[in-house]
């Protein structure tokens, strides 16, 4: 295994040269640069959630939801290809056999993950894996791919003891999937996000491993809601993304001209919208990262993160979603006519940060089912 960084939270800053100056090359190719991976794989950056027994961080969640944001505001397809990449607490659910099966000796594995479930079917060697999955980020540069999977039997989903769907995560080799190129965007080019086709592919069972059992590493990072390990990493790149866009208009307003004369920056809109701008997103970020702080201190106790914790990490995401929509649109209008130059880093800025914003996990929905949760109802959303 190759040595990384021991702080975490110093990896963008230690980055930052490497990520700027692939942001043309990202742009054209559509993917990140594989220099520019095997920089952010040795540096650590992947191995952020991966137990330290594999060479990982096992950082808690507040800490690795400030690297992203970190990343965002040096680019947005790093900081996303970085967050869905960042699979390594696999370690903690599979059995010995598989855990040793996909780190070993080898170079340090790089994942991509898919969450849209696909179909498993039970054999005697194992599962035979079928589906297609879209907007996979990372996959053409990425080792294994970690998917959801239902597993079906007798025409339909086999039921657990608890009489829900058997769901389940299946890890799959590089070679045993097609990737298709659809990837064809504005926004966030660089994560490479293409469609996934898999055939029956044969997964045995030392790869799987299952939500609603104890993670066989008992440690804080893995014993509460392992969804909770995934889902917020999107609502950290966007404050990110927020953040950079207002620091670039900050400076854009100080040399800027307007046709009455002087700077934006000498405009008590201009003022009173940055200045409001920036304490909305402070108070999003200082959210996010206090539902995620209490989700690691349950970890701590050895207890498992509650339904009312889960719903306001869910609240918080959404606020996160909100707010930064909220910023880059105000930003992008205070940048006036400059906004539009593909030059200038708010034009970029904006259409990274909407097309980050149109994650599922930031749907109404989960609001919806947070709000349930207050009324006392079933959330009624998968993996809430």
């Amino acid at each position: 295994m190759s040595t990384h960084e021991t702080n975490p939270l110093r990896l963008p800053e230690l980055l930052a040269a490497s990520v700027r100056a692939a942001a043309e090359e990202m742009d054209a190719d559509r993917d990140l640069p594989a220099q520019l991976v095997r920089e952010l794989r040795d540096s650590g950056a992947f191995r952020l959630l991966t137990p330290e027994e594999v060479g990982g961080f096992e950082a808690p969640l507040e800490r690795v939801l400030k690297v992203y944001e970190g990343f965002a505001r040096l680019d947005a397809s790093v900081a996303w290809t970085v967050w869905n990449a960042n699979w390594g607490f696999l370690a903690a659910l599979l059995g010995e056999d598989g855990a040793a099966r996909i780190w070993g000796d080898g170079p340090e594995p790089v994942f991509a993950n898919a969450g849209q479930p696909g179909m498993a079917m039970v054999t005697e060697e194992g599962y035979r894996l079928s589906g297609t999955w879209q907007l996979v980020s990372g996959i053409d540069r990425a080792d294994w791919l970690v998917v959801v999977g239902v597993v079906v039997a007798d025409g339909g989903p086999r039921l657990t003891e608890a009489g829900t769907p058997d769901v389940r995560l299946f890890a799959l080799s590089r070679d045993q999937l097609t990737v298709q190129d659809t990837w064809n965007v504005n926004g966030m080019r660089g994560t490479g996000s293409n469609t996934v086709v898999v055939d029956s592919a044969l997964v045995p069972d030392e790869l799987v491993a299952r939500f609603d059992v104890p993670a066989r590493l008992q440690r804080p990072l893995y014993q509460g809601f392992v969804p909770a390990l995934v889902l917020p990493g999107c609502s950290a790149v966007v404050l990110g993304v927020a953040r950079s866009a207002i620091e670039e208009v900050v400076s854009l307003a100080t040399t800027k001209s307007t046709i009455t004369g002087g700077t934006p920056a000498e405009s008590g809109r201009t003022q009173a919208l940055v200045a409001r701008s920036e304490a909305a997103l402070k108070a999003a970020r200082m959210l996010l990262l206090s539902a995620a702080a209490d989700m690691d201190a349950s970890g701590a106790k050895g207890a498992p993160a509650t339904l009312e914790q889960r719903a306001a990490l869910h609240a918080a995401m959404c606020h996160a979603a909100e707010v930064s929509r909220e910023v880059l649109v105000t930003m992008y209008e205070l940048g006036g006519s400059s906004s539009i130059y593909r030059d200038n880093p708010v034009e970029r800025l904006f259409r990274d940060g909407m097309v980050a914003l149109q994650h599922a996990n930031h749907s109404a929905a989960f609001l919806e089912a947070v709000g349930r949760v207050r009324f006392g109802f079933d959330p009624g959303v998968p993996l809430f």
